[in-house]
């Protein structure tokens, strides 16, 4: 969705997306709650099972009330999660003054006297800085081309790919070209990347910046350039 007026623009979902999250999923979870006795049922009846008699048990404790427990259960269980997929949803807002987005507590601005370029690559809005760093970097699902338009509307530079993209380097372990202490945090972010910890991957992201140092995900590798190269206009 794309929202603009005379002073910013918003580039995020449709407005009807949050409404139907919080809707459909409780229904959902509670329409499948109520279907859980009847798959109790099936599964007791099998000839051989492996619990057979906790989940029969606990069918007849539900079964008490008809079903409504575990639509309850269910219902709750769909409002959880409508809540942690809205808190993922991405909102960018741009005006004359930068470019802001916004992923549930993630939130990351660039002044519009730093931006040098605003491009979306491997799935990530990136904005760049006129040294090369990375201002903004956020995981992107929204429409390209009206983040495109609007960063455009309000005066600053859309690039259709990376400037830097090829002085990116496959990162291997205790490479001597980074600056101190890079090493051990590419190894600290490829620990949480293993283990899908995106969070600490965020944190530690944001550590390479302050060092220099820009990093890229590709096929499960990092790699790595230096920030200090100026974008030509």
């Amino acid at each position: 969705m794309n929202v603009h007026g005379e002073e910013r623009t918003v580039v995020s979902e449709p407005r009807w997306l949050t409404p139907a999250l919080f809707v459909g999923l409780p229904v959902l979870g509670a329409a499948l709650g109520w279907c859980l006795s009847l798959l109790a049922d099936w599964y007791t009846g099998l000839p051989v099972a492996p619990f057979q008699g906790v989940v029969e048990l606990l069918s007849n404790l539900a079964g008490r009330f008809e079903g409504v427990v575990d639509a309850g259960i269910g219902a709750v269980a769909g409002l959880l999660l409508a809540v942690a997929v809205a808190g993922r949803l991405l909102t960018v807002t741009v005006d004359r003054g930068g470019v802001e987005a916004k992923r549930g507590e993630d939130e990351q601005r660039a002044e519009a006297g730093a931006i040098a370029a605003v491009f979306v690559a491997d799935k990530r809005m990136t904005v760049l800085g006129h040294g090369g760093e990375e201002l903004v970097s956020i995981e992107f699902d929204l429409d390209r081309e009206e983040l495109r338009a609007a960063v455009e509307r309000h005066g600053h530079r859309w690039s259709e790919a990376d400037p830097f993209a090829g002085d990116y380097r496959l990162w291997v372990p205790d490479d001597e070209r980074l600056p101190a202490g890079a090493n051990a945090v590419l190894t600290a972010r490829r620990i949480a990347l293993e283990k899908s910890k995106d969070g600490d991957a965020a944190e530690l992201r944001a550590e390479l910046g302050k060092l220099g140092v820009v990093v890229r995900d590709e096929g499960g590798k990092q790699y790595w350039r230096l920030s200090g190269g100026a974008i030509e206009r």
